[in-house]
């Protein structure tokens, strides 16, 4: 018995391909299954969890998100495919029926994992927002205050022509690593909760936790304008002292960032409850 015209290419490409899958395929879906549910219940292990997600477990839930309905996507693009050479070959009793209707059935299931999947993975997302929303001082105001100060000083002296000494260049030069750490810190918290916030604000009685959330995006955006202030005037001192070598009738300062500074900036974040996650979801 021919294949009936309305097969094309890629239908029977998709048709040869589950006619002739062997052992190892079927050892393949298995692992794939099982990968599927184990992720899928540690999801719904960490929601049930009241305490809030650490950090890192928040940013598995994020890349979990994504990535599986990145899979959910692919997989619901097969399902159409199973289907539609299902609806070709529906009724003929042939081979091909039987094999379509199973693995469109199988990729189904495994579509509807993944879409479960990204669901309790954003649930879990949010939770952490909502978490982080209630938190004080999420951002601390004191140090972009402490961050300009520096700045302000550093500027001072480069209004008055005072030239660092090589020991007060050094003492800034080893804030400017603290700084940019903290930067860093500030630039991924202002990209969550800006997106977080925009993500709740259209939701009906969400919009108390979207303009928290915008708060802390607000203070962090503070404390990268700060940093940004630092890294100019750093630049800047940097040339007074290099215009210094060439000139040695410039005057001179001893000045140095205050320990208190130095301490704030070189302070560890707080710290949070940690899980190691060794699962994902891969696409």
């Amino acid at each position: 018995m021919g294949t009936p015209a309305v097969v094309d290419d890629d239908l029977r490409e998709l048709i040869d391909e589950l006619m002739n899958t062997g052992p190892e395929d079927e050892a393949d879906d298995r692992d794939f299954e099982e990968s599927m549910a184990t992720v899928l219940s540690m999801v719904i292990d960490y929601l049930d969890d009241p305490d809030p997600p650490s950090p890192e477990l928040a940013d598995w839930a994020a890349a979990a998100e994504s990535g599986a309905q990145k899979v959910a996507d692919g997989l619901a693009s097969r399902v159409e495919n199973l289907r539609r050479g299902l609806s070709v070959f529906a009724g003929t009793g042939r081979p091909e029926e039987a094999v379509l209707r199973k693995h469109a059935a199988w990729t189904d299931a495994r579509r509807a994992e993944a879409a479960g999947i990204a669901s309790a993975a954003r649930r879990l997302r949010e939770k952490d927002l909502r978490s982080l929303a209630a938190r004080g001082g999420l951002v601390n105001p004191r140090m972009a205050e402490l961050i300009a100060s520096v700045s302000d000083a550093m500027e001072s002296d480069v209004r008055h022509g005072h030239v660092p000494s090589p020991a007060q260049l050094a003492e800034v030069e080893r804030l400017e690593g603290r700084v940019a750490v903290a930067s860093v810190r500030a630039i991924l918290l202002k990209v969550k909760l800006t997106r977080g916030a925009a993500a709740f604000a259209g939701r009906p009685g969400e919009e108390a936790l979207a303009q928290a959330l915008r708060g802390h995006a607000a203070a962090a955006e503070a404390q990268l304008a700060a940093a940004r202030a630092f890294a100019g005037a750093l630049r800047r001192f940097r040339a007074l002292s290099a215009d210094a070598n060439s000139n040695p009738t410039a005057t001179r300062v001893h000045k140095r960032p205050s320990p208190e500074t130095e301490d704030d900036l070189a302070a560890p974040p707080p710290r949070q409850r940690r899980r190691t996650l060794d699962s994902g979801v891969q696409d």
